[in-house]
């Protein structure tokens, strides 16, 4: 019989646990190990006792991470410093600097809760968008996005084929990836920001359609370099299909909902029901080939605007959300998109240093396509400060860390590599964006930006008065 040389009990070898540690144990005449009943008592015991500090733990971390983001958010009125880069940096330490968490420990669980979050963000978001405002945000959305995309496709693309061994295809697969900005991340940042409405739709708009572009191109590159370069016909339908589909899906859920709300808010616990909806429309999407994210937007614009539509309440026995559940959805959307940026730094990784400085300067890059974007196309009726917070908009999110599993999953040649510049990128474009947008609310960098708009920094707000009129 063995004694542990120090008072923690490991667990029995004979339920697999604890290799490499000496445990209590009989000897059988057979010669195998059995755990004796004494230690199994006292295994169990300090088991049951791990466990129960584990949880309580746990609990206080989530109850501590609601307190901090009401801080955060404080500082972030106060300072301009985003409060996503906070708990970014949170889930770093918890996840890859020190390893108490990992993104392993969440299951399946993980990336639902981050769809989740998406879905939310984009259909609150949706339910402020009026219709005369879509109109107005359309034209800039399309401009801003086609320039923005092209540009950093191609500066990543080209600056990955000539500083790195990735090769030509490669290269350009992984700027298709991190071309489109992450919508959880630019959502709750133009809301803190104060930017003039037009703007704020067209930074939501922009990131939507960003998510769908990078996936379909992304998936059309694969599909092209699997079997054959002459599948355009076939990849722009898919497209259309996806992206139209989806709108269609969304209008259709959102007046069929806005119809069953007055039924629904006669049951005991109805504030509930409607994120229930959005989450059937934005899987019923998915299992049809359309894009779940952009029917949830349309679901939530549609949603917003019958119960304000004359012809909707002449027609329809439509209504909208009341001042309520908007606020109960709102409370969610903060929950979520909390947690949600823990998540995202829980699930960097910091395994190759190469690569992880590859991707920081490939973040670095992404900069100047947008402010060239920007000053391109957001000229009229935007504010240089508008403008300046516009062009330091550069994370990435949900999209590229969804493709950067597919890579792995499909056995891409220098899929490890790929994915480690990806998180990368998802990580320092988080950084880079908070740090931007501190630096622009900022005497210095808000007359360095405007220079490199070339724009005037004490121009008009021309937005202001478009509005007014």
């Amino acid at each position: 019989m063995m004694v542990p040389s120090h008072g923690t009990l490991p667990p029995p070898p004979v339920h697999g646990y604890g290799a490499g540690f000496r445990a209590l144990t009989v000897q059988a005449p057979n010669g195998s190990a059995h755990a004796s009943p004494v230690y199994m008592i006292g295994w169990r015991a300090q088991r049951r006792l791990t466990w129960g500090v584990r949880l309580a733990a746990s609990i206080m971390l989530i109850g501590g991470l609601v307190f901090l983001a009401h801080l955060f958010e404080f500082v972030f009125s106060r300072t301009r410093i985003p409060d996503v880069l906070w708990l970014v940096l949170i889930g770093v330490a918890l996840g890859p600097a020190s390893h108490l968490l990992s993104p392993a420990a969440f299951g399946v669980v993980g990336p639902a809760f981050v769809a989740i979050t998406l879905v939310l963000i984009l259909f609150e978001s949706g339910l402020t968008l009026q219709f005369s405002r879509l109109r107005q945000a359309l034209p800039g959305t399309l401009a801003l996005s086609s320039v923005s995309f092209i540009g950093e496709a191609l500066i990543l693309g080209a600056a990955a084929w000539w500083m790195s061994p990735l090769g030509a295809f490669r290269s350009f697969l992984l700027g298709v990836i991190l071309a489109g900005n992450s919508p959880t991340v630019i959502v709750p940042l133009a809301k803190g920001l104060g930017l003039e409405e037009r703007t704020r739709d067209i930074l939501l708009l922009e990131s939507a359609f960003g998510d769908v572009i990078s996936i379909v191109l992304a998936l059309a590159l694969l599909d092209f370099h699997a079997n054959g370069w002459g599948r355009w016909a076939i990849t722009g339908r898919h497209f259309l299909l996806g992206f139209g589909g989806a709108v269609l899906i969304g209008a259709a859920g959102g007046i069929a909902w806005a119809m069953a709300l007055r039924k629904t808010r006669g049951l005991q616990n109805p504030m509930f029901t409607t994120p229930a909806f959005v989450f059937l429309l934005y899987g019923g999407a998915e299992l049809l080939h359309a894009n779940g994210a952009i029917a949830a937007l349309a679901f939530g614009v549609v949603l917003g605007n019958v119960g304000q539509s004359k012809l909707a309440r002449g027609t329809l026995p439509a209504v909208g959300l009341n001042q309520a559940e908007m606020v109960f959805l709102g409370e969610i959307v903060f929950l979520l998109k909390t947690f949600f940026f823990v998540y995202i730094g829980l699930s960097i990784r910091f395994t190759d240093l190469e690569w992880l400085l590859f991707g920081g300067l490939l973040t670095l890059l992404l900069v100047i396509p947008r402010i060239s974007a920007v000053g391109l196309t957001l000229r009229r009726h935007t504010s240089t400060r508008d403008a300046s917070l516009a062009a330091c908009m550069v994370p990435k999110g949900l999209a590229a860390a969804v493709l950067a599993e597919l890579l792995v999953q499909q056995n891409v040649p220098g899929a490890a590599e790929l994915q480690s510049i990806i998180y990368a990128v998802i990580f320092f474009g988080v950084v880079i964006t908070s740090i931007l947008v501190f630096l622009v609310n900022r005497p210095v960098g808000a007359n360095l930006m405007a220079w490199l708009l070339r724009r005037r920094r004490d121009e008009p707000q021309p937005e202001t008065v478009l509005t007014a009129s």
